[in-house]
């Protein structure tokens, strides 16, 4: 997909960031970031999980927070540990999910806003929502744990 975000003045690409591929990578691009907050944006299509010629499942939401964490704690990692680092994944836990629609129309641009309220080491909680313009949709806390090499 390759879509691109900015920090500091440089351009980084989604794909380096975020260890999703294919179907399963839902972010169209990445609206900001830093080490501890990031936005992004997320138009629907029908080749995303639960998602078909009715709209999208709702679930697709918290899938939505997750990556939008793993922007800016992808960022982290490539600041800390370099940009040649392995980009491993994370085990993500639903800690609550309040989603506040029954489908999602094909062709609906979500922005999302994923927030590190605590992290130590390789864990991190994070509160996010996302939302249909001036509308929230959903509010996701995450607690996730980086895979193991």
């Amino acid at each position: 997909m390759g879509a691109e975000g900015t920090q500091s003045g440089s351009s980084v690409d989604l794909e380096t960031l975020v260890p999703h591929r294919g179907r399963m990578l839902l972010l169209s691009g990445i609206v900001s970031f830093d080490s501890d907050e990031a936005i992004t944006r997320a138009v629907v299509r029908e080749g995303w999980p639960l998602t078909g010629a009715a709209g999208a499942d709702p679930l697709v939401l918290i899938e939505l927070v997750a990556q939008t964490a793993a922007v800016n704690n992808g960022w982290n990692i490539i600041q800390t540990q370099g940009p040649q680092r392995h980009h491993r994944g994370w085990i993500v836990g639903i800690k609550s999910a309040r989603l506040g629609v029954d489908r999602i129309a094909l062709g609906t641009v979500l922005t999302t806003r994923a927030q590190n309220q605590f992290a130590y080491e390789e864990f991190r909680e994070i509160e996010g929502t996302v939302s249909i313009g001036a509308e929230t949709v959903a509010e996701v806390t995450l607690q996730l744990v980086q895979a193991a090499p």
